[in-house]
């Protein structure tokens, strides 16, 4: 069997979770503490999924429409749903996924749980052709 780069091996475990209610003021300043350039939105519901919001929706779609910053709702601007990824996931794999679906960040699910999340930016970072 050839060791290979999985997901779990580079996802980042530490990451922002907030709701959608929460104003993009407050959300970009938590992810300026954190230097995240993502953060994920809570399901409102069981019925309900996650988002995300990154700095380039900020930018484009607050920024980019004039738009104050602590006027706004994450929940207006998140993009939803949330692509997901399992963790034993090849990284290969794992980057044909997010760029076939021209995204930049997915969750990482184990038994319906979200254990962290993973960028291009990470895998890109991370990888290792050994």
């Amino acid at each position: 069997m050839t060791n290979y780069q999985s997901v779990r091996d580079i996802m980042m475990a530490d990451f922002l979770q907030i709701e959608g209610i929460t104003k993009v003021s407050e959300a970009l300043e938590m992810m300026n503490q954190k230097n995240f350039n993502a953060i994920l939105i809570e399901p409102r519901s069981e019925m309900d999924v996650y988002g995300i919001m990154t700095r380039r929706d900020i930018a484009r779609k607050v920024i980019g429409h004039r738009r104050k910053l602590h006027e706004t709702h994450v929940y207006e601007i998140m993009t939803k749903p949330v692509l997901s990824v399992p963790p034993n996931m090849p990284l290969p794999y794992a980057a044909r996924h997010l760029t076939n679906f021209k995204v930049s960040y997915a969750t990482v699910l184990e038994n319906d749980a979200v254990i962290g999340m993973i960028s291009l930016n990470g895998i890109v970072k991370h990888w290792d052709q050994g």
